[in-house]
């Protein structure tokens, strides 16, 4: 009981504080992003709060990424009877960590088109509609998405056919110990989560057997509290597992084609998405940042703003902040990271060169790395000083 506690407290919102949006220090900034992101936006949105050069409040919702790419497409308002999350500043609760509950206010009547839209995944998976000339795209860091398993399982892999046979025909797929879909936990059409699987594993959103449930807490205490965890599977955002190791394992997947079950990380236990990063774990997706243009330029900047900081763009410095930590924090990877790319959900991958890559700040992050140390005052020796390490290029 504790630890689902631990999740709630972790994922939904604290009720009773609902003072209206509007009122909270500005400029005030409205998002409606995917749950996985959830823990990115809290960290971020801390950060803004209490950046004196450039104070911003980030007041956010979720939603599944097609509904997100719906709203910010054909500017549908955010109802006022949602509650609408943010997070204390350090003078308002000194104590308030990234683990803790967010506040809520509300809306004004009528609701508010939000300024920022997220999607975990590419928008061509919910929409063939091409973007509005008037939202802008951009892509912010990458996200993998696994299937977990309750920590009592002793279920450690699961191969592209047999995920095929188990969620595209449950009991009738006959791959055992995962037959009864009463304990095959999956998410809604509109999900990222449940999409990008889908694309992976070539069965449509819609035929999929097992519970569907509208967010990932519901996933998350249905796997913890499986009376049969032998049998208990589960789709999460990686972003989701990485808080919750403690009660959750993940399956090594073996994509179509491979010869061998990867990890999104080098190991089971280790946190540095290498496996991602170079391609053998397959199951990832980029996040996608959206805002409101007009005449090509941002309609709100501070919007933006926040967009480029997830993005890891140059822009006026945050006091106490580095976006690399927060982006490896949470279990997601920088752009600039990744040595493979894609151009649409589930398809092919290749390498990918960034112009400016960040893979030695990321590996201190996460693990280790043999990267030189660098600065104005200590150039390298071969390589491009970046974020204080000597890159290749």
């Amino acid at each position: 009981m504790r630890r689902l506690l631990l999740v709630l407290a972790l994922l939904v919102p604290r009720l009773g504080d609902a003072a209206p949006c509007a009122n909270l220090p500005g400029p005030v900034v409205y998002a409606q992003i995917g749950d996985t992101q959830v823990n990115l936006m809290k960290r971020l949105a801390r950060a803004l709060r209490d950046n004196t050069p450039k104070p911003v409040t980030v007041v956010f919702t979720t939603s599944g990424s097609c509904t997100n790419i719906n709203g910010i497409y054909n500017r549908v308002a955010i109802a006022d009877t949602v509650n609408m999350q943010y997070v204390p500043s350090l003078a308002e609760d000194a104590a308030w960590t990234p683990s803790s509950a967010t506040l809520t206010c509300q809306l004004p009547t009528g609701g508010i088109v939000p300024d920022i839209a997220n999607s975990a995944l590419f928008n061509s998976a919910c929409t063939t509609e091409a973007p509005p000339a008037t939202v802008n795209l951009t892509t912010g860091p990458t996200q993998a998405y696994v299937l977990a398993v309750p920590e009592a399982s002793t279920q450690t892999a699961i191969t592209y056919e047999e995920a095929y046979f188990v969620f595209g025909f449950g009991l009738g797929g006959m791959i055992a110990p995962w037959i009864d879909e009463a304990q095959m936990f999956i998410r809604t059409t509109t999900k990222s989560t449940l999409l990008a699987w889908a694309a992976n594993i070539g069965v449509p959103a819609d035929k999929w057997k097992g519970m569907r449930f509208d967010g990932s807490p519901m996933v998350v205490s249905s796997l913890q509290g499986s009376t049969n965890p032998q049998a208990a599977l589960g789709i999460l955002g990686a972003e989701v597992y990485d808080g919750l190791r403690d009660t959750l394992n993940v399956l090594a997947f073996r994509a179509k084609d491979q010869y061998a079950a990867y990890y999104p990380d080098s190991t089971s236990t280790a946190r540095d998405k290498q496996n991602v990063r170079d391609g053998h774990y397959t199951v990832w997706s980029p996040t996608i940042w959206m805002d409101t243009t007009s005449g090509g330029n941002p309609v709100n900047a501070d919007a933006r703003y926040v967009i480029d900081l997830i993005a890891g763009k140059a822009v006026t410095p945050v006091e106490n902040f580095d976006m690399f930590a927060i982006i490896s924090a949470v279990g997601l990877i920088p752009v600039c990271a990744m040595k493979v790319q894609r151009s649409f959900e589930g398809g092919p991958l290749s390498l990918y060169n960034s112009p400016e890559p960040c893979g030695c700040k990321y590996d201190s992050l996460v693990a280790t790395t043999s990267c030189a140390q660098c600065s104005a005052q200590q150039p390298c020796a071969t390589g491009t000083c970046r974020n204080g390490f000597c890159e290749v290029q």
